[in-house]
């Protein structure tokens, strides 16, 4: 699967550092509102929206199919929001997983093999940044956290240039520079195996600037 990038312009390029879009994972009358796909083997991803009353206007998308195979990545992609840099914030919440309990937000994609991915781990209490290149991951940044089951969180990500921040629950993580994806491409939401968590609200907008050099010492 490849993904069309640019189908729709990038809005956010345009708004103030302090604003942010509400990128649609479903809809008011409860149906999905990404791109379905999946990276790896296993079953087909089945992406779907479900009652919360946490989640916007009362749905979550949640990923349906229970398979633990290794190496089965679900992601729905949000092709209407597509850029390099921005400050995004994903509220999730763990639900269930008899191998796998994470949730994912997945950036920068050019195809359904090749984004970088934030995964929190309620298993392991670990967030991690993975570059995934040909279908397969490798490591760039990991930082323990607490991830609960059937409590909400916010992930945060900012993305310039090279340099990629991490925030779990307003609490700065770690932060990577990586050179290998510096490319514009679509957000969405990454699942593994069995894993079942109901995906929220994705906000996304411009960077924060940066801060202002010190002053000159008088």
């Amino acid at each position: 699967m490849r993904f069309l990038l640019f189908l729709i312009p990038l809005l956010f390029t345009a708004l103030p550092a302090s604003a942010q879009l509400v990128v649609p994972l479903t809809t008011s009358d409860g149906r999905v509102g990404c791109t379905q796909g999946k990276t790896g083997i296993g079953r087909p991803a089945d992406w779907r929206a479900v009652a919360d009353p946490d989640g916007p206007d009362g749905w979550a998308l949640v990923e349906s199919e229970p398979d633990a195979t290794d190496q089965r990545f679900p992601l729905c992609i949000a092709e209407q929001a597509s850029g390099r840099d921005f400050d995004a914030t994903l509220r999730f919440k763990p639900i269930s997983g008899s191998r796998d309990q994470v949730a994912g937000f997945m950036f920068r994609a050019q195809s359904a093999n090749d984004y970088y991915v934030v995964r929190a781990n309620a298993r392991d209490n670990t967030v991690r940044l993975y570059r995934m290149d040909k279908g397969k991951r490798s490591q760039l940044g990991m930082k323990e956290a607490p991830v609960t089951l059937g409590q909400w969180h916010s992930l945060r990500v900012i993305a310039v240039n090279d340099r990629i921040e991490v925030a779990l629950d307003g609490k700065p993580l770690f932060g990577v520079n990586d050179r290998t994806l510096v490319q514009a491409g679509p957000v969405g939401v990454w699942s593994q195996g069995d894993s079942v968590t109901h995906y929220g609200s994705l906000l996304i907008g411009p960077p924060p600037p940066p801060a202002p050099a010190p002053a000159p010492p008088r």
